[in-house]
């Protein structure tokens, strides 16, 4: 393993406990100037910069889900600058879902993460791989 590797895991341990906390700020300063980020779901294309893009998501995400909860199931160093991270997210659903969970309810949507590091172990890119089903139903039942 690269002599960082050390590093990088634990910015990735620190970058999902500052999630769980819903600290956007302390996220946000363990990221690199210029990081960019994607979530998978909303397509290939969809790289935008975390400051100005994703962190406008992060800081909506309580306000939707107030009580929502990060999980790091594993964390996998690579033999280069990244670490995959398995996570769950879980919260009360906003709303009735008929057929997936009751007004209320937790629901848990497992999450893969790729986090790329620059030599001072900071986040220069975010990659994040989820099931969108649980999603998709409840924007449909919100219709």
């Amino acid at each position: 393993m690269k002599r960082n590797a050390k590093g990088y895991v634990s910015t990735a341990q620190q970058f999902f406990a500052a999630y769980d906390a819903h600290d956007v700020d302390g996220m946000l300063g363990l990221c690199a100037d210029g990081a960019l980020g994607r979530y998978a779901p909303y397509g290939r294309e969809s790289v935008v910069p975390i400051r100005g893009g994703i962190d406008v998501i992060w800081r909506a995400f309580p306000n939707a889900v107030p009580n929502f909860r990060v999980k790091v199931i594993e964390l996998i160093p690579t033999d280069g600058n990244t670490v995959v991270i398995q996570a769950e997210m879980s919260g009360p659903i906003p709303a009735e879902v008929p057929g997936v969970a009751k007004k209320g309810q937790d629901v848990h949507i497992p999450h893969c993460y790729i986090l790329r590091f620059d030599s001072n172990s900071k986040i220069t890119r975010l990659d994040a791989y989820w099931d969108n089903t649980v999603l998709n139903n409840i924007k449909a039942s919100c219709v």
